[in-house]
């Protein structure tokens, strides 16, 4: 079940609840709020890993997950869960709680940031609060990946035997957070990166590692514009 008439200028979400009823408000709440073109709305499934797949295979960019999972029907997992397995694919990835267990989702998730109450007062004018969050959140993301991608490009355009030891480690280390905002359970160590570079000299493989680097970042961008 999902989406709205899509907007592809507008930021896509996906909102997690095994309630129909709650999933409808959300959709009607969200598209009201003008911050997104696409809404997907998403039902639990029964291994925490088919739903944390199925989320990986929509350009999302943000996730809102309800904390309770189980009030229509048992669920092994909550949407503390799904954050942070969702998480461990998509570093930063901006992701976002909603409950009406506030002190409950808080003590689960690692970030209490991430947890907004159902329980919002009229002058909140019930969620609007987290829906401009949401909107600012995704903005700072993108423009955090943007200026990872610029530098790192700006970097790899030096000529190889041209590059200093401090411009090398901070291409490893952009590669990394580029690495961990696509795929962080794919993403190859730092130390192993390192050892990659100085096994033939000092840093005799660079070009040869930042290549597959600048394939993520082409993906990465296509997936930011489209």
């Amino acid at each position: 079940m999902s989406d709205s008439a899509i907007h592809h200028d507008l930021p896509t979400i996906a909102y997690v609840d095994e309630s129909e009823d709650e999933q409808a408000y959300f959709y009607g709440d969200a598209l009201d709020s003008g911050f997104f073109g696409q809404i997907h709305l998403i039902s639990p499934e029964e291994d925490l890993d088919r739903l944390i797949a199925k989320l990986a295979d929509l350009q999302i960019d943000a996730l809102v997950s309800d904390f309770n999972l189980s009030d229509d029907r048992p669920n092994a997992y909550n949407g503390a869960d799904v954050v942070e397995a969702f998480l461990v694919q998509r570093r930063n990835f901006p992701c976002f709680i909603r409950t009406s267990f506030d002190q409950d989702a808080m003590g689960s998730s690692s970030d209490v940031n991430r947890v907004y109450s159902k329980n919002a007062t009229e002058e909140q004018a019930v969620g609007r609060d987290l829906f401009k969050r949401i909107s600012i959140q995704i903005e700072h993301y993108r423009a955090q990946i943007e200026a990872w991608s610029e530098e790192y490009d700006a970097l790899l355009a030096l000529p190889a035997g041209e590059r200093s030891a401090l411009q090398i480690e901070r291409l490893i280390l952009l590669d990394d957070a580029l690495e961990q905002a696509v795929a962080a359970d794919q993403a190859l160590a730092l130390t192993f990166k390192r050892e990659l570079l100085n096994r033939d000299g000092l840093f005799g493989k660079q070009d040869e590692l930042f290549a597959q680097a600048e394939q993520l970042i082409a993906a990465m961008k296509d997936t930011l514009e489209n």
